[in-house]
């Protein structure tokens, strides 16, 4: 073996080797931490970037059992989903793409857009407005929106709380938009995600007689 490696080199720096070998496992323990160095900065980068949209969902999170009931009773046109009457107590709207974004004196029209009536309930009932930032995706949206908005019962069980998300129709412009409604009784509607044509199906709107009028 040695007589094979005595001719891979030649005698000086066979010498050098020999003479000097704690020097050349000094530079290579050196080359290795170095090496080791440079991965752990890459792979911090790379987690950094990752808690990036981890951070930014946190800030989109809500709590529906933190919110308050709703201001007052309601008024004569009642707010029904699926039948069962319901006040707004969250909305929830996003552009599609890189459409511009949504004003909040926008929101009133916008949702008027999606049926008549539904704006001035919005206006009566003083729901939080959340303006969330462009989505890439419209089918991405319902499961976010349902993901990060808490209801205060478990999964399954019947609540007030209704959820509803999806993209509007298209004219004259597509949102993006949720729902938190909060329902005059227990139901096990849960979480609703709508097409644009099923918008004026699950939400209608009524008349009904005030007391004393």
């Amino acid at each position: 073996m040695e007589e094979q490696f005595d001719q891979l080199f030649d005698r000086p720096v066979l010498e050098l080797l020999r003479n000097y070998w704690w020097a050349a496992a000094i530079v290579g323990v050196l080359f290795l931490l170095l090496l080791w160095a440079v991965v752990e900065r890459i792979a911090r980068l790379f987690r950094r970037r990752r808690n990036v949209p981890r951070d930014e969902e946190r800030r989109l999170e809500e709590n529906l059992g933190e919110y308050p009931p709703p201001p007052g009773p309601p008024g004569s046109r009642r707010l029904l989903v699926e039948g069962w009457p319901a006040r707004v107590r969250l909305v929830v709207i996003a552009p599609v793409g890189k459409e511009s974004r949504v004003e909040v004196s926008q929101v009133e029209s916008a949702l008027d857009q999606i049926f008549r009536g539904l704006g001035e309930i919005v206006r009566r009932d003083h729901p939080r407005i959340r303006l969330w930032p462009p989505q890439l995706s419209s089918h991405g949206f319902a499961p976010t929106f349902h993901r990060l908005t808490h209801k205060p019962e478990p999964g399954g069980e019947p609540s007030r709380w209704v959820l509803i998300a999806g993209q509007t129709p298209s004219r004259p412009r597509p949102l993006l938009l949720g729902l938190a409604l909060w329902a005059d009784e227990a139901n096990t509607l849960g979480q609703l995600t709508l097409e644009p044509a099923q918008w004026t199906n699950v939400l209608t709107t009524k008349i009904v007689d005030q007391p004393g009028s």
